[in-house]
């Protein structure tokens, strides 16, 4: 027996139809896949394209319907060193979209994470939210698409608040992004976490450029329009007397200010606000893009050292991960330098 072919990489996908096993199903028709994994403000996605030349896939049994959904993990073997096996669990996501076409014949199968079949996404509603917090409106949202509340970021009393004809989804995404919480819907749960203290997290791994192969790229990008060192916001308090907040980033001597004219119940209602819309232009500053040999490991959320990049070196956070497979399997990350420095 050939040792060494028994034992070569090999990455593939592990799949369950309508909770049913369906691997080997897929697999045999296999002839792409992809996995977008976001971190906030965008759903998770999987694309499936399959072979279709016995047209398997517009018969009977395997024609998708409007309720089917997908389970999927994808799965590596000898990795990155012989034993080297883990698989990662991509979520449950419901069959959006389904594409045939020819030549040659293949079929496309998208599946997307949030709720498709509640008015999650859809119902555009006029409804005014009175002495609550972000977390009691979050879990009312949840509780209209028939998903599960994970609120694991510091709540926010809200005296009163409009959701002018937006959809749930619109309205939860802008709210969280109000107090710098961030949100995604994953595996039938809204989870909404604080991005700040994730990204005070340990890293979970180290990136050297001397690490990247003849095929894998990379591209950093600054912008010097988003590095303020202090915010000041102008809010109207319920006497109707005109507040400014204002706070400098530890150690920055407050030259370069972001203003804000943005609405607030309270001090603490304006502090949080200002800071986050901080964190956020912060956040843009440093941004990073590395296209490199596929690996379960780069998930959406994760911290991780960049290294050998010279003035870019540190500590990135994971905004959205592409998992991709057409030949070779490659994962395209889209990351931004950690900011922690908000107290």
């Amino acid at each position: 027996m050939d040792t060494k072919y028994v034992n070569s990489r090999k990455s593939t996908v592990i799949l369950k139809y309508n909770d049913k096993d369906a691997t080997k199903v897929f697999t045999d028709d296999m002839e792409s896949f992809s996995w977008t994994d976001c971190a906030s403000g965008e759903a998770d996605t999987i694309s499936l394209t399959l072979n279709n030349r016995k047209l398997k896939w517009l018969k009977g049994a395997w024609f998708p319907q409007s309720s089917d959904f997908i389970k999927m993990s994808i799965k590596v073997v000898h990795w990155r060193k012989q034993s080297d096996n883990r698989t990662v669990y991509c979520g449950k996501f419901a069959v959006d979209e389904f594409e045939a076409g020819g030549f040659p014949s293949t079929v496309d199968i998208r599946g997307i994470s949030i709720p498709i079949h509640t008015s999650f996404n859809v119902t555009q509603r006029n409804k005014t939210y009175k002495k609550t917090s972000v977390r009691e409106i979050l879990s009312e949202i949840a509780g209209r698409a028939n998903i599960n509340l994970v609120f694991t970021a510091g709540n926010q009393n809200i005296d009163e608040i409009s959701q002018e004809g937006r959809t749930d989804m619109e309205f939860a995404f802008s709210l969280c992004g109000d107090y710098d919480i961030s949100m995604k819907v994953y595996n039938d749960k809204l989870v909404a976490y604080s991005q700040t203290e994730y990204e005070k997290r340990k890293k979970s791994f180290t990136l050297n450029k001397s690490d990247l192969g003849d095929s894998d790229a990379y591209h950093f990008s600054r912008s010097v329009a988003r590095i303020y060192d202090s915010v000041k916001l102008q809010y109207q308090n319920k006497d109707g007397k005109n507040i400014t907040y204002q706070y400098t980033v530890p150690g920055k001597k407050g030259k370069r200010p972001l203003f804000l004219s943005v609405s607030a119940d309270s001090h603490a209602d304006a502090e949080r606000k200002a800071k986050a819309k901080l964190a956020e232009n912060l956040r843009q500053a440093v941004t990073a893009t590395f296209k490199v040999m596929g690996d379960p490991r780069y998930q959406a959320c994760k911290v991780f050292e960049v290294a050998g990049f010279g003035k870019f070196d540190g500590r990135y956070f994971i905004d959205k991960a592409v998992h991709s497979k057409s030949g070779g399997y490659y994962t395209t990350i889209n990351c931004h330098r950690c900011v922690t420095n908000i107290k």
